[in-house]
């Protein structure tokens, strides 16, 4: 693939790239005074690029402007940036320094993290990131294919970790939840693609898990889910082939589409009899058919129950609703 390395976009006319072009030298980019955005995929691939510095004309960052930086390992925001979008670095695997004017109002860097001023909430780190213990919010794709990062540290303060916050953290290997934290909702496909995991233990306390949260998580096969949980989401451990050490406490309720579809190890899997609801495809290719038993009491069963133990008081025709027609449908 033809790699970009100045223009401010690759669909735009020739003529606006000319306008638009940055000159790199020696891997730093230094944006000249006048610029007041950096538009999406504006350094899309940009291999040459290790430092960049803007101006204090710049006010927004788009999605994805520096979208696959391999090289890239120093950011310098500037005071004039009012707004960082979500994925601004995302694929930008080497940043190691992450330095805010102190007189920006809304954003400044501790700990090699971009933070909004009150220290609240994380917009995006790098590899060697520490998150400080003000933190509530981690960000939607705070550190998506952030692919050098081996661990992280959740301190007590986190709340959230929105959607996408660790997708595709191809080394990441370690965890560590804070066992007296305030950590209630993990967003939707926050860890997926994630192959280095083995094992994770989530702090009690927790009430979602969104959607495809470990999916893809080749590797894992160790989770705990708290007594906080009753939703298993859709696709929330699809394609975690050995997920073994595994138990569904007696507080969750329902088990949606494709959660555990393509766990192959799950291996004497006891759904308890607090569930009532259990989603198309939920429990496919799971392995043999014994391994996965349901309880009496569940009132509904989606598509596809032919890789679990159904009961012979479930009359399973009168429980079938169409399936989504392809879990990659899903937002996971």
């Amino acid at each position: 693939m033809e790699r970009f390395a100045s223009s401010i976009s690759r669909n735009q006319s020739d003529e606006k790239m000319k306008k638009c072009k940055f000159e790199i030298i020696d891997g730093k980019c230094v944006i000249p005074e006048g610029v007041t955005e950096i538009q999406n995929r504006s350094f899309s691939n940009c291999e040459k690029l290790k430092e960049v510095s803007l101006p204090s004309t710049v006010k927004c960052i788009h999605n994805e402007a520096f979208y696959d930086c391999w090289g890239l390992t120093s950011v310098e925001i500037s005071a004039g940036v009012t707004t960082i979008e979500p994925g601004a670095f995302l694929g930008c695997p080497g940043i190691e320094t992450i330095r805010v004017a102190e007189d920006n109002p809304v954003y400044k860097s501790e700990t090699n993290c971009c933070l909004t001023k009150d220290c609240k909430t994380l917009i995006f780190g790098g590899k060697s990131s520490i998150i400080p213990n003000t933190v509530e919010t981690i960000a939607r794709s705070a550190f998506q294919w952030c692919e050098e990062l081996a661990a992280i540290n959740i301190p007590a303060s986190v709340k959230s970790i929105d959607s996408r916050a660790f997708f595709g953290c191809l080394s990441l290997r370690k965890i560590a939840f804070s066992d007296d934290g305030n950590l209630s909702e993990i967003g939707d496909d926050a860890f997926s693609h994630c192959p280095a995991l083995r094992m994770v233990t989530l702090p009690e306390g927790i009430y979602r898990i969104g959607k495809g949260a470990f999916a893809h998580c080749i590797n894992l096969w160790s989770i705990n889910i708290p007594s906080s949980v009753e939703h298993i989401a859709d696709g929330t451990f699809y394609k975690c082939p050995i997920l073994s050490n595994f138990t569904l406490p007696d507080t969750v309720t329902s088990i949606g589409h494709y959660a555990f579809c393509g766990c192959h190890n799950l291996e004497d899997l006891k759904i308890p009899a607090s569930v009532k609801s259990i989603g198309s495809h939920a429990f496919a290719k799971c392995g043999r058919r014994e391994w996965v038993k349901i309880p009496s009491t569940v009132e509904y069963l989606g598509a596809d129950v032919s890789s679990i133990y159904v009961p012979e008081e479930i009359v399973i025709p009168d429980k079938l609703e169409p399936a989504p027609k392809d879990p990659y449908e899903l937002p996971f």
